[in-house]
């Protein structure tokens, strides 16, 4: 009479693949948990972007840049600050750019209404298709401009003020912030409004 071996019983504990596998499930858990518990870091701009005054409107970044005449650079510098209490129209231009040549007689009027009040023009030139200073002081001789003219060498101060194309115009306010933003050909109507509004 034949009789069926009894089962081996189990081992007590756990098998290979168990021991391996909870603590990765464990691992996972607390990292889950960490994960969620943790507070959100802070995204990094990635565009430059204009510090904001107390008064919650835009402030325009300050810079510092060398200045030009008709007979190239002048060896000074100036800084946006040292006009602060006075209102400041400031062009981002280039001298080889159609629309900005379009605009110099236009400018030229607007400074012959406003530059002896409290008004400051200000015109900076980059360096965008290899424009240089020179080429710049011969865009001043060409228009005969008579207000103050700067060379961004390296066209960080247009990185800055978010400057995708020519000419691009910034009216900043007696307490540097900007008040209005234009890009491209404006009238004069247009820009005069603006320089009134912030005067």
């Amino acid at each position: 009479m034949s009789t069926a071996k009894p089962k081996a019983a189990r081992k007590s504990g756990f098998s290979k693949s168990e021991k391996i596998a909870i603590p990765i499930i464990i691992i996972t858990a607390i990292w889950v948990v960490y994960s969620i518990m943790q507070p959100a870091a802070p995204s990094s701009p990635t565009t430059p972007t204009l510090t904001t005054n107390s008064s919650g409107t835009s402030g325009a970044p300050d810079f510092t840049l060398p200045a030009v005449s008709s007979g190239g650079l002048t060896g000074q510098s100036l800084t946006l600050s040292s006009f602060r209490g006075k209102v400041v129209l400031l062009e981002f231009m280039e001298p080889w750019c159609p629309h900005c040549q379009n605009m110099a007689p236009v400018l030229e009027k607007l400074y012959a209404q406003y530059g002896a009040s409290n008004v400051v023009f200000v015109s900076v030139s980059g360096p965008w298709q290899g424009a240089t200073a020179d080429d710049t002081a011969q865009f001043i001789k060409n228009y005969g401009s008579g207000w103050s003219y700067l060379y961004d060498a390296t066209g960080t101060v247009m990185s800055e003020y978010g400057v995708q194309s020519t000419p691009t115009f910034f009216i900043i306010g007696k307490d540097g912030s900007i008040v209005a933003k234009y890009d491209g050909e404006q009238s004069f109507e247009t820009l005069a409004g603006a320089i009134a509004a912030a005067s």
